[in-house]
Order: structure tokens, then sequence, then C-alpha cells
């Protein structure tokens, strides 16, 4: 147990001299240290790190699986300031709980992630909403630098369309994902948006497309699929991709503007 314990610590002391971001070969080190050493301090660690890893979905669930399940408090409070640090509203809910009733370190880091992602959290107001749109799940393929970037992007690029339409909001006060029961008190209709990207360079072209799936909220029924696409001479890089995404998010847009449109 010492020897794999001290294999655990200098994995994560050569990440953390060594590697200014975690790399992603890394992330898998640090989720498997954190579901299964034996050591706090060495789960603690981990958690830690992956706070680094804004807009990677398995270090946030791996991080709220701890959070809600890891016995020990040193361990669960650095993971309740890292989901902070991650700016992830989902985790929103389980802090609040968590800062009312837990263990006095628990309580204390819940309190200062709460008010990190409150930091983040706009001012809404639902007079004259009548959908709320949930921005799902993003993935792409067929690239791979810059992913995150890439995501965050997108998604920025969806909300901004979302919000442009008067009786539409893809936020709920306070940053957290409403109820049915919210939704229906509110008499506002719950959607979600999924998202792909699948991307190709041949040559001096760039290809992108995307694929929107339009959902029930919160029962995932699916309502319509569309999608669009696009090719520009340029590099293989993020500055193209980005003018790609510019050109054919809009295009697949419409399609969903025009659904609830006619499910007000």
């Amino acid at each position: 147990m010492i020897k794999k314990n001290i294999y655990f610590f200098s994995i994560l002391f050569s990440i953390i001299q060594f590697s200014p971001v975690v790399r992603a070969g890394n992330i898998k080190v640090l989720i498997k240290t954190l579901k299964s050493s034996k050591n706090h301090k060495v789960r603690a660690t981990a958690a830690m790190l992956l706070s680094k890893q804004k807009g990677n979905s398995k270090a946030f669930s791996a991080l709220l699986s701890a959070f809600l399940k890891d016995k020990n408090p040193t361990v669960r409070g650095t993971c309740a300031l890292s989901l902070g640090k991650l700016g992830n509203p989902a985790a929103i809910s389980h802090l609040k709980k968590a800062a009312r009733k837990e263990k006095r370190y628990v309580r204390k880091m819940a309190k200062k992630a709460l008010k990190l992602l409150n930091q983040k959290c706009p001012k809404v107001n639902l007079k004259g909403k009548k959908i709320y749109l949930d921005l799902g799940p993003v993935t792409i393929s067929g690239f791979s630098s810059s992913k995150k970037d890439i995501i965050q992007g997108l998604r920025d690029q969806m909300a901004g369309l979302v919000n442009r339409i008067p009786y539409v909001t893809s936020y709920w006060p306070k940053c957290v994902k409403p109820s049915r029961r919210q939704l229906r008190k509110k008499k506002i209709k719950g959607f979600m948006l999924d998202s792909k990207l699948e991307v190709s360079h041949n040559g001096s072209e760039l290809s992108c497309s995307i694929k929107i799936v339009l959902t029930t909220y919160p029962g995932r029924s699916i309502k319509m699929m569309n999608s669009a696409n696009a090719a520009l001479t340029g590099k293989n890089d993020v500055s193209t991709l980005k003018t790609c995404m510019e050109a054919v998010v809009p295009v697949a847009f419409r399609g969903v503007k025009s659904y609830l449109a006619r499910n007000l």
C-alpha cells in the first residue's frame, strides 16, 4: 500500500512540476486516483489538479461524484472548491445543500465555490419568456487541438442565437437547471439542444458540418434534427474552424427557431 501511494504521489508531483496545464492523457490518471487511492491526501491533490480542466465533462463528473460520495471531508471540500473553479452551474444545487448541512470545512469550501459560480450567473428576467432552451452536450470529431476553446466558442455562438429570440431563454435564475415543476409553474415549455461538429481537412480546404438535435427537456424526447455544412480555403487551425462555424451554425439553427415559433 505504501508503494502504491508513493507511485500516485510521484505521478501527481510530475504533473504539477512539469505541466502548467494538465494534458488529456494525465486526466485519466487524476480521475482514477481520485476514485481509487486509499490516501485522502492523494485524492485531494487529484481533485485540486482537476480544477484546471474547465469544459472537460469527465473532470466535472469525477469531481461531482467524489464530492457526493467520498467519506473524507478534506477530499470533499477540495472537490467542492474545484467544482466552483470549473464554472459549471450544474453543481450549484449540490453545493447549496452542502453549504447548509455538511461538516465545517466542506461547508466553507462549498460557500466559496458558490461565490465563484454566482459571479458568472447573469441576472435573469423570465417575464415574457415562453420557452426554456437548455444548451446540452457539444461533441467534436476530426479536430483535436484547442478542443475546449472550440466547444466554448460553439456554445457561446448558440447562446447568442438563442437569446436573440425574445420569448426564449437559455438561462434560469441562479444558474440552476429548472425542474419540470418549476417550468410548469412559470408556464414555460422546456427543450434541450445537443450539437455535434464534424471537421475534415483536405489539402488547403477545411470542411465543417454541424448536426443539431432538439429534444424535450427534461424528458429528452427527440422533436427535430437539422444540419448544415460549409467548406472554405484555409489551414486546419482554430481561426479557420471558427470562421467555418460562423457560417454553418446560424443556418442549422434556423430550423430550431422555426420549430420553437410553431410550438409557443
